[in-house]
């Protein structure tokens, strides 16, 4: 048994404290890379706060923001090393999701739709 005061559960979910960063991170996964893409994929997040939960994923080393085109101010984010490191993290939720949660698809639903996300996320 652990005996620390450390609780690397509790210390890394500090980190992703806020609604949408894993929806983010995902859409990243899936090829998305800008506001208004982020913004489609996830419509109930406001501007305000999608523009807050990107700046502290900045901040928290998970993306990082380059301008592609300066002169109409277009932008992208991108995952760093650190943030690629979610891919399992993201692959178990989604499993959990699928079999624990979601009761309206059958067997070989979850099945296509997991492999789908293995290749997503880089599951082998």
């Amino acid at each position: 048994m652990v005996e620390n005061n450390i609780c690397p559960i509790g210390n890394t979910l500090d980190v992703f404290n806020r609604k949408w960063i894993f929806c983010i991170m995902s859409n990243i996964f899936n090829g998305k890379t800008h506001f208004n893409e982020f913004k489609q994929m996830n419509p109930t997040i406001s501007n305000h706060v999608l523009a807050q939960t990107l700046k502290y994923m900045e901040e928290q080393d998970l993306v990082i923001k380059t301008v592609v085109d300066e002169v109409h101010n277009k932008t992208e984010y991108l995952l760093t090393e650190k943030g690629l490191k979610t891919n399992k993290i993201l692959y178990e939720i989604t499993d959990y999701f699928f079999n624990e949660l979601d009761n309206s698809r059958s067997d070989d639903e979850i099945n296509k739709l997991l492999e789908e996300y293995r290749q997503v996320y880089g599951i082998k």
